[in-house]
């Protein structure tokens, strides 16, 4: 008896002692679902007061007004001019004139303002019953659809967070800078991170066709799918490559029968427009061609044009590089390849804005909680998540103006790129760096020194790779 109330008594001791933790970590978790939910608040807060401001379409649900007008095409009967912007100029202006309060509109002189949609033709087809109603319901609509979706891949999201707190989780991919942007101007990249995730997963479960259908779906915005199309045909996932192959028959196919022929003969020409070096202002951008313009700002265009093709072919081989060896999406480094797989997507592709990097949302968070997610990484992933939203959404004075918003969205998207190609390097470094690293000693310590020096000098180096590894790679402990 004497042992078990010894027993009981140090029982009731440790769990006074382990109280003053307990509350400690639910304190911290506590505080950080209310920092997430107040950046959360802090960019929906922003957005009313932009439509209370300007109104929309010019700045608020921009894009949305560019699907508007494209899809009020083919109610003219004319579907073969839905890549024709003098065709989709007229109903854009309309929705400017009639719903858009800033005054900076009226000095817009340009004979045509609207912007190219270059998506399929099924697309805008898809768009004709929002067409219907009035643009601020049908906006408030689709706002409402894609925070559905949001929810969605939140939901995903959790499910493979391993012990992350999940509403943390759920509230701070909702507060992150692509998301909001994304929100923002009416987006439909929301949707493309879903078709990502669930073609990661499905990656991972063995699963490539239906891992192919979702790729498939990319192709919307096919530029973001273009390296990892390539991937699969090097090695010769026929899986894969089938089930994209339908997923882009339905496309295609869909867009056959609602617009016609000559509408699919034209598709090819809404890339024309975005095919400018300096078109669809480039400086907001993450890729190489906003780098170019950031470090020479009065290049010639067709040779800007050339020198970001040459970096996405230097970028291409790099991943190349990385990818070789077998195909094995069941391997520890198989996420961390396709993270750094979508990041050099994002800063090769030729088109690529800001609210883009919200597709590599879920290979991110595994690559977080599995051995290649350091205090680096985390930092990283704060930073563009936090940084750039609360730039975008706070520091506004007086009545929120279009040069207002553009000045804060300028410097919002340029700490997201600089985070980006941080990340790229970073990961790329951690996948293959090593190797690069020991081919270049190989030729240098033979040439100069001999085999005996060599063999001395790489245990040193592995030695010293080991230390930094143990002590600034390593993931920090998550409250909770």
């Amino acid at each position: 008896m004497k042992d078990v109330r010894m027993s009981n008594s140090t029982i009731r001791q440790q769990a006074r002692d382990a109280r003053p933790m307990l509350l400690s970590s639910l304190g911290q978790i506590w505080c950080l679902r209310l920092i997430a939910l107040g950046l959360v608040l802090c960019s929906a807060c922003f957005a009313w007061r932009s439509y209370l401001d300007m109104g929309l379409f010019m700045n608020l649900g921009t894009d949305y007004a560019l699907y508007l007008s494209q899809s009020k095409v083919i109610d003219t009967g004319h579907p073969e001019r839905l890549y024709d912007l003098a065709a989709t100029d007229k109903p854009y202006r309309a929705l400017l004139e009639r719903y858009n309060l800033d005054p900076a509109y009226r000095t817009w002189v340009a004979d045509t303002v609207v912007g190219p949609v270059p998506y399929p033709p099924l697309f805008a087809w898809m768009m004709r019953p929002f067409t219907w109603i009035t643009p601020p319901v049908s906006f408030a609509i689709w706002i409402v659809l894609n925070v559905c979706v949001a929810g969605v891949l939140s939901w995903r999201l959790t499910q493979h967070c391993g012990d992350l707190d999940r509403p943390s989780v759920v509230l701070c991919f909702f507060a992150s800078y692509p998301v909001v942007l994304t929100l923002y101007v009416g987006q439909v990249q929301l949707l493309l991170a879903w078709c990502v995730a669930e073609c990661y997963l499905a990656f991972r479960n063995g699963k490539e066709f239906r891992a192919g259908i979702w790729l498939g779906c990319l192709l919307i915005k096919p530029q973001y799918g273009i390296f990892l199309g390539v991937l699969l045909l090097w090695k010769q996932r026929w899986a894969a490559i089938g089930g994209a192959a339908v997923a882009g028959g339905v496309w295609f196919g869909g867009s056959w029968l609602v617009a016609g022929t000559q509408a699919i003969v034209a598709y090819p020409s809404a890339f024309g427009g975005m095919a400018q070096f300096r078109g669809d202002d480039p400086t907001l951008m993450i890729n190489w061609r906003s780098i170019i313009l950031e470090v020479y700002p009065t290049i010639y265009g067709p040779s800007g044009t050339k020198l970001a093709m040459a970096l996405f072919g230097l970028t291409g081989c790099a991943l190349a590089w990385m990818w070789r060896g077998s195909w094995n999406p069941t391997s520890a480094d198989f996420p961390v390849k396709i993270l750094v797989t979508f990041l050099g997507t994002l800063i090769a592709s030729f088109h690529s804005h800001p609210y883009g990097a919200v597709i590599i949302v879920l290979p991110f968070v595994a690559v977080l909680l599995g051995q290649y997610g350091g205090k680096v990484a985390w930092v990283l992933g704060c930073t563009a998540a936090v940084t750039p939203a609360l730039t975008f959404s706070l520091g506004y004075t007086g009545l929120i103006s279009y040069g207002d918003v553009y000045q804060h969205l300028a410097i919002s998207s340029k700490i997201l790129k600089v985070v980006i190609f941080a990340m790229f390097g970073y990961y790329f470094v951690q996948v293959c760096g090593v190797s690069c690293f020991r081919a270049l000693q190989t030729m240098a310590v033979r040439e100069f020194f001999g085999r005996g020096a060599f063999t001395r000098v790489c245990q040193r180096v592995d030695l010293r790779w080991a230390s930094i590894r143990r002590g600034y790679f390593t993931a920090p402990r998550w409250p909770g």
